[in-house]
């Protein structure tokens, strides 16, 4: 665990942060659940820094999304969920559980959009029901 530790504290250095044991923290949460929303963020951290409130660790996660350490999931008619920023991909979103997985980004995608538009950024959510809620 202390070389997660160290690793997590120069990444947050890299990026002009303080490297403070709560955002080494809750970058450990991340790294274990894969993508969280706020309150499981808290829920977890809260095991360890007992004292920390709920707008803590929301300012935290600003700060780090705006350092672009995470990167926060949109998930439509449910909380945002957030993860480490890693390599351009898409997520399936389960809705039968909640839970979101990597997916590979989809390639040669062609969307046709209305002239003088012009988009900065996309992104590939596909809904549906995971294995292990199929088989229930």
């Amino acid at each position: 665990m202390e070389q997660k530790y160290i690793e997590y504290s120069n990444l947050l250095k890299q990026n002009d942060l303080k490297s403070t044991p709560q955002r080494v923290a809750m970058l450990g949460i991340l790294e274990r659940k894969g993508h969280a929303d706020v309150d499981y963020i808290y829920n977890e951290i809260k095991k360890d820094f007992v004292s920390i409130s709920l707008a803590t660790v929301y300012k935290n996660i600003n700060t780090m999304l705006e350092a672009g350490i995470i990167q926060e999931i949109k998930v439509p008619q449910k909380k945002s969920k957030f993860e480490i920023a890693k390599a351009k991909h898409s997520h399936f979103v389960c809705e039968s559980c909640g839970e979101v997985y990597d997916i590979e980004e989809p390639r040669n995608l062609q969307i046709r959009l209305p002239e003088g538009f012009h988009p900065k950024e996309a992104s590939v959510m596909v809904m549906g029901v995971c294995k292990e809620c199929a088989r229930s």
